[in-house]
């Protein structure tokens, strides 16, 4: 393992240099160095080339949705319960018209909040989640591809009610991304929608600054065989890049390091055994096929959990928080022999790494 510590300077001057091009005629929601995503396969060609047996394209999201993982989510989190219902594919509309109006007036119309919510409740779906979304019992919630924590309604805060899950679907362009994406899948393979809604128990320890993205490249791309068993860790990075790494619970850096490398190891073996076992022939060949990152959150005890599962690779939506996909791009796709851990100190200077056998 190789321990990567890039000056916070550069990454926070990149991060500003990013913000300050939404107020030009050439806007980027994206950092230039870090966390980058959404490559044209060009870019990519010179550092990673294509074979036979490995081509460079955007991933699809079958084989990343919450609720594929949400057994072994639930699983490593030890959650105590947690519910995944679907939304009535008919409330897309009302949805919309919701994530419109605010869109257009930066707030809802009460009384287009209130039919939604009325409507919804009166299904049969609905009626079932009205002793769940009681005003007291606290939720985390997500969409089956992301979240609203964008949503200026406590997006990263609780959920309790109805009328909590509604105005944090619609005012999220994340949630409002994963809708669209959801209606066009839905379109193409002439289907009903499916609304997925994941409510987990709100936990009041969960830390960003604990959680760290872990890559795990397609075998192909280092030209071995296409198969499960040949899945491997390439690089961790913390999930809070923007931000000056503080070691979890004291522990010295080199020590996180070794804790994180070392479970989400561990981790990834599970992921293998739940991909053989629970998972389609179609899934584990796209999983395989494309690659993934999966997020992890280091405990107290050492261990890591399972956050979610996202897409691998330069074209994917997925960012690379400490990584650039191009610039790094031989190390992320597993042809370097070393696994690299990147963070961000406050330090002087270039980039620095450390060693750890």
């Amino acid at each position: 393992m190789r321990i990567c510590i890039t000056p916070h300077s550069l990454v926070a001057g990149d991060y500003n240099e990013a913000r300050h091009l939404q107020d030009t005629s050439n806007p980027s929601s994206r950092s230039q160095r870090f966390n980058t995503a959404h490559h044209k396969r060009l870019e990519i060609l010179p550092v990673v080339s294509e074979s036979n047996c490995f081509g460079h394209a955007q991933p699809p999201w079958t084989a990343y949705g919450y609720v594929l993982w949400q057994p072994l989510i639930a699983q490593s989190q030890g959650l105590r319960e947690s519910h995944v219902v679907r939304i009535p594919g008919f409330l897309y509309e009302d949805l919309m018209r919701c994530h419109a109006a605010w869109v257009a007036t930066n707030k809802f119309p009460p009384e287009l909040i209130q039919d939604t919510i009325q409507t919804w409740r009166n299904t049969k779906r609905g009626k079932a989640i009205i002793p769940i979304l009681d005003g007291n019992r606290k939720w985390f919630i997500r969409l089956d591809q992301m979240s609203p924590k964008d949503s200026p309604f406590g997006g990263k805060e609780p959920s309790t009610t109805f009328k909590d899950v509604v105005r944090k679907i619609c005012s999220s362009m994340r949630a409002w991304n994963s809708l669209q994406n959801e209606r066009v899948d839905a379109e193409r393979e002439g289907r009903e929608m499916k609304i997925w809604l994941i409510l987990n128990p709100w936990d009041e320890g969960m830390d960003a600054g604990r959680e760290f993205r872990v890559f795990v490249p397609p075998p192909a791309a280092r030209g071995v065989k296409d198969e499960i068993g040949q899945l491997r860790v390439s690089a961790v990075s913390q999930y809070r890049w923007p931000f000056v790494f503080s070691p979890p619970f004291n522990f010295p850096l080199e020590h996180a390091a070794e804790l994180v490398c070392s479970g989400t190891n561990q981790l990834l073996e599970t992921i293998k055994v739940f991909m053989e076992r629970k998972m389609s022939p179609d899934i584990r060949r796209l999983l395989v096929k494309y690659g993934l990152t999966f997020d992890v959150a280091l405990q107290q005890d050492g261990s890591v959990q399972l956050v979610e599962v996202n897409p691998f690779g330069a074209l994917s939506g997925c960012g690379g928080c400490l990584f650039n996909w191009v610039r790094d791009g031989r190390m992320l796709y597993g042809l370097e022999e070393d696994v690299e851990f990147a963070v961000t100190l406050d330090m002087a200077g270039d980039e620095a790494a450390v060693q750890v056998d």
